[in-house]
């Protein structure tokens, strides 16, 4: 508990008026101070008696950079209170403070900015009497957690890695998917005629879904240098969603993390969870973000990151991710997918 700067402009009001007292003798300035005196101590004492304030925080779901979520915060106890929340790098917030008589609420707007698990919280309020003489600081509410996925990129070498992986000479064509721009890699015979010749300076290619890999499975294994792990998820995140989108079973081994084969929604969550904690920041000097040669030898699809950027491999055939990518718009934000 701590006087405002109103507290102590009271406070010296009281001992200028003590003082010219003591020296001039004039007893009127007593009956100045005497009332200043008795209304710092009630505001302290209302303070006191006021129970310490209470939070409660939405949910957060899980989202991808660039993605917003409103939050919701309930404050209870007593006074008026300068309310702000603690939001870690990673986070972005928007109108994350507030003034008001408690108890009340408001809610501000959180964009995912980083990668990662961040930790939202505690609100820091500060409480004052009703006079604004007296404030006690304190911490409210507890942490939440946020999940910040890595982003996913819409890849034109699905083709060549559902053949590698099936050991098919050709996958099987037989319902139009969609229609992107060509990317190297993509064979000619899937070029989209009619859309290209509408866009003279763009070639435009029709995917096909996959109905028939059902059965069919796929291991990624992926490792990384230090600082280049971001770019590393976004391969392995990109891989993953287009396999899963094709049929596939996905199992996924990282250094730190092994998330065991499985597909759909709840296994796809798990996947980009997985990726959104993986990093080569050890507690231990013993632990290395490293995989056995046997783990990647026996992988399908091996994703190798450093300071030149990200390869992915599968077979005999090696390609840089940037090479593959159709276009940066995330596949799952039409879907609404987030936690």
């Amino acid at each position: 508990m701590r006087l405002t700067r109103r507290g102590y402009g009271v406070l010296g009001v009281v001992v200028l008026a003590e003082a010219l007292a003591i020296t001039y003798g004039a007893r009127a300035l007593n009956a100045i101070a005497a009332p200043a005196v008795v209304v710092l101590l009630a505001s302290a004492v209302q303070l006191w008696r006021t129970p310490a304030p209470t939070a409660e925080r939405d949910r957060v779901p899980a989202g991808f950079p660039g993605d917003s979520r409103e939050v919701t915060v309930d404050v209870d106890g007593g006074g008026v209170a300068e309310i702000e929340e603690t939001v870690p790098e990673g986070l972005d917030a928007d109108g994350a403070s507030a003034e008001a008589s408690l108890p009340t609420t408001f809610a501000y707007s959180l964009t995912c900015v980083e990668r990662g698990r961040h930790t939202l919280g505690p609100l820091e309020v500060r409480v004052r009497d009703m006079l604004g003489l007296v404030e006690r600081a304190t911490q409210a509410g507890s942490t939440t957690r946020v999940l910040v996925y890595p982003p996913v990129y819409q890849m034109a070498g699905r083709e060549a890695i559902l053949r590698h992986v099936l050991e098919r000479s050709e996958v099987e064509r037989q319902e139009f998917d969609s229609i992107r721009e060509y990317a190297p890699g993509d064979p000619l015979r899937d070029v989209h005629w009619k859309s290209t010749a509408k866009s003279p300076d763009e070639i435009y290619v029709t995917e096909f879904a996959d109905n028939r890999v059902e059965d069919d499975d796929i291991t990624v294994a992926a490792v990384g240098d230090a600082g280049s792990i971001d770019g590393m998820a976004a391969a392995v995140a990109s891989v993953a969603v287009m396999a899963l989108d094709a049929g596939l079973a996905v199992e996924l081994r990282l250094p730190d993390a092994h998330v065991r084969l499985g597909r759909g929604d709840g296994h796809r969550q798990r996947l980009l969870a997985a990726l959104a904690e993986t990093d080569t920041d050890f507690t231990s000097p013993f632990q290395t973000y490293a995989l056995d040669d046997d783990v990647l030898a026996d992988a399908d699809v091996v994703v190798r990151s450093d300071a030149d950027g990200v390869t992915l491999a599968f077979g005999a055939d090696e390609r840089d991710f940037e090479a593959i990518t159709a276009s940066r718009e995330n596949p799952l934000s039409p879907r609404g997918v987030g936690s």
